[in-house]
């Protein structure tokens, strides 16, 4: 029973720190004028399409707030399928959304993508919509989970819905 009300206790001082980062602070998290960036990285089991089994992906963001809530978005993204046999290398822009304070948030982004499967390769034209939470590991770091569709125009097999996590900076 001692544990259990350690547990809780410690659980709910976490949650009161994160929340009340915004208390002293005289704007919004999610302001004009703020820049960010970000990294991170899908999986094999965090990534599904008809065309692979197994996907790899590393991915860049940077980003300004033009407007509070509302993010301009630049990415670049490399990632390697079925034993590496197949590399994609995406580059692309779009926008983000926050709804409030709250740290959710809805993206699109028009990405063009060069794949080189074995001995041939394509180019690509693959819009993607994301949604997810920045949940405030500090001040400014944030732990980023969303998940995402990425639709193919050249090849169905390539459109595939995943999940992401990364960790962004605010500054």
């Amino acid at each position: 029973m001692r544990k259990l009300m350690m547990a809780a206790i410690g659980l709910m001082m976490v949650t009161v720190s994160v929340n009340a980062q915004y208390l002293n602070e005289s704007g919004t998290p999610f302001e004009e004028g703020k820049f960010y960036v970000n990294a991170s990285a899908s999986s094999a089991s965090l990534a599904y399409s008809k065309s692979t089994d197994f996907k790899l992906g590393l991915n860049a963001k940077a980003g300004y707030l033009f407007m509070d809530n509302l993010m301009a978005l630049g990415v670049v993204e490399f990632s390697g399928q079925n034993n590496f046999d197949v590399l994609t290398t995406q580059i692309g822009a779009g926008a983000r959304y926050y709804f409030e304070n709250c740290g959710v948030f809805l993206g699109v982004l028009a990405k063009y993508a060069h794949v080189k499967a074995n001995e041939s390769s394509f180019s690509d034209f693959r819009p993607e919509i994301h949604a997810g939470y920045c949940f405030f590991l500090g001040q400014h770091v944030t732990l980023d989970p969303e998940v995402y569709y990425e639709h193919s125009f050249k090849d169905s097999d390539y459109s595939g819905f995943g999940l992401r996590i990364g960790i962004g900076i605010f500054f």
